[in-house]
């Protein structure tokens, strides 16, 4: 019976292969070795080892980020900073361009880490941490480390916690910073069931994005019978500063602390702004000049500008008995503001 033997060429590539094997097998072993000295850095009681250690965190492996983590809550201070300033040059590492091309394709992959570019490989091991058994402080810290460089890919990842009560606030911090219209859908997704003391938070949120699809959700708010969420609302639906094309129930100011009632009315103003930046300006100033007959100073004058602004000969109108107010304040705003539109023509 005749043996089979093996052509020169498969020879050949059967040595390339066990070749390459072997010189992974060697780069994982030094990768390991790299690892371990890292580690043994950060976990010093000498601090100059510490500082050498995290100072060049930025060149290793992002699967260390979990064995990092841990330290964070370790007994010495000098283990803890260098465990901090280690996870922050990690993420630092990435940049701050996102490519494009990496969106939607393999974000999340700890098992095809071949395929993630670098900015994937950290935000998955920051989500392995948020996923995984480890202490608040590790994942509290995972969570703002995130919101700097996670993209919408990890949103829903994310805000699978927002209801937890413990990291709710780090979810919705984390959200609130990751760009695209993805987050402010979650934050608006996770609002009707959200418990009643974290609504105000998410709203806040909704908010600060701007996100003009919350304005409904805003304005439902508004008319809550708890005054915290209905003021929440009505700041956010300030901030956004987008009509609904019919008039919003307000909270009722009776029921408002003092407080409240002073972000009621700057509420009201920065509404009254996104109006007239927009050229809805008989919206705006209509809530100008309702502020202009208060007797709180500040809101006069914040009246005066607004109206200004606008412009029109019918708002100059307005502004003109406010030149001999009894308040030096609005007085002196009052002239001013009226200077500068006589000398541009907007008095009429």
């Amino acid at each position: 019976m005749s043996k089979i033997s093996k052509s020169p060429s498969s020879a050949a590539t059967t040595m390339a292969v066990a070749a390459a094997a072997t010189a992974v097998t060697a780069a994982s072993a030094a990768a390991a070795e790299a690892e371990d000295e890292f580690l043994e850095g950060l976990r010093s009681e000498d601090e100059d080892a510490n500082y050498e250690a995290w100072s060049s965190a930025a060149d290793m492996d992002a699967s260390v980020i979990p064995a990092v983590s841990k330290l964070l809550t370790a007994k010495q201070m000098n283990v803890r900073k260098a465990a901090e300033e280690s996870l922050k040059n990690l993420v630092h590492s990435v940049g701050k361009t996102i490519d494009p091309r990496s969106l939607g394709a393999n974000t999340g992959r700890p098992d095809d880490p071949g395929r993630m570019d670098r900015r994937q490989q950290v935000v998955a091991q920051l989500r392995s941490i948020l996923d995984g058994k480890g202490q608040l402080t590790e994942k509290v810290t995972a969570l703002r480390h995130l919101s700097l460089i996670a993209t919408t890919d990890d949103v829903d990842a994310i805000a699978g916690h927002i209801h937890d009560p413990e990291l709710r606030e780090e979810v919705a911090f984390c959200l609130e910073r990751i760009p695209g219209k993805v987050s402010e859908e979650a934050l608006l997704s996770a609002l009707p069931s959200a418990a009643e003391d974290f609504k105000p938070r998410i709203l806040a949120a909704l908010g600060h994005r701007r996100a003009d699809e919350a304005v409904a959700a805003c304005t439902e708010a508004m008319g809550s019978a708890d005054p915290v969420i209905a003021i929440a609302g009505m700041k956010a639906w300030g901030r956004i500063g987008t009509s609904t094309g019919s008039d919003p129930v307000f909270p009722e100011r009776d029921s408002l602390t003092e407080w409240q009632g002073i972000e009621f009315d700057d509420s009201m103003l920065r509404y009254a702004d996104a109006q007239v930046e927009k050229g809805n300006a008989d919206e705006a100033a209509s809530i100008y000049l309702e502020a202009l007959d208060r007797e709180e100073e500040h809101l006069q004058c914040a009246a005066i500008i607004g109206l200004a602004n606008i412009g029109t000969a019918e708002t100059a109108a307005a502004i003109f008995p406010k030149l001999d107010s009894d308040s030096n304040t609005v007085r002196v705003t009052a002239r001013k503001v009226w200077a500068a539109l006589a000398s541009s023509g907007g008095e009429g």
